[in-house]
């Protein structure tokens, strides 16, 4: 530091200033970017928590659309008979096994894909214990997921998915006039029942801060090799004579 001081002149070598002229910018934008996306996560489960903690509204007296995402809904009707669509899924307490998307009929006339809830894998193809039938429960709003291209293909023949595309059962199941979103049921079960409601529960994930740290000191780390490196080769301070 003393000969930096006493010797202030910097030879930068071309190509590695080339390249951090191009990175440097492009890891501090990221970083940046994940604090953008930090705050509207924060803002998103804010809103979350508030509308789960909303008391249920009746799904005939609303049209539940996309923006509508993490509200309580009362509803009654009934589930199809028969038609059911298995969602790849984990659960902490039961392992792995599949959420049970079905279409239910409201009393309106509307339809509506509901997951059910969770049932471990030897309970696939047990669709004899879960038959459809009127039924009266609170739910949760969600919005349904499009397959993007590096999600794996869902596999039509053995009932087997692998994204939350309710538009497709509902093609599936006959069509008819579907809310938007999908709502997932709520409430409680015997230890013998299935599928059991909340069992695969999906959290927003918030790894947004960790991200921007992780950009930022790749940025710090690049600058001290830069820095380092023209010190070893001797571009630090005019040569003494």
């Amino acid at each position: 530091m003393q000969f930096l001081l006493s010797n202030p002149y910097f030879r930068p070598s071309l190509w590695p200033t080339l390249f951090l002229i191009a990175s440097l910018p492009v890891l501090l934008w990221l970083g940046t970017w994940q604090l953008q996306r930090l705050e509207w996560k924060l803002g998103l489960v804010e809103q979350m928590e508030a509308r789960l903690d909303a008391p249920a509204i009746a799904i005939e007296d609303a049209s539940p659309g996309i923006d509508d995402e993490f509200r309580r809904y009362r509803l009654s009707g009934a589930f199809d008979a028969g038609v059911e669509f298995h969602w790849l899924a984990t659960s902490e307490a039961y392992g792995i096994g599949y959420l049970i998307f079905a279409p239910f009929t409201l009393q309106d006339g509307r339809k509506v894909m509901v997951n059910r809830g969770f049932i471990p894998s030897p309970l696939k193809e047990d669709i004899a214990n879960r038959l459809g039938g009127t039924a009266s429960f609170e739910a949760i709003a969600r919005v349904p997921e499009m397959p993007g291209a590096l999600d794996a293909t869902n596999d039509i023949t053995a009932n087997i998915w692998f994204t939350r595309d309710t538009a497709a059962m509902a093609d599936l199941a006959g069509g008819g006039d579907y809310l938007p979103i999908y709502l997932e049921k709520l409430g409680e079960v015997a230890e013998e029942d299935w599928p059991k409601p909340g069992a695969a529960k999906v959290t927003l994930v918030n790894n947004h801060l960790d991200y921007a740290l992780t950009w930022y000191g790749l940025a710090l780390v690049l600058v001290v090799i830069y820095l380092v490196f023209h010190r070893s080769q001797g571009r630090f301070g005019r040569p003494r004579e």
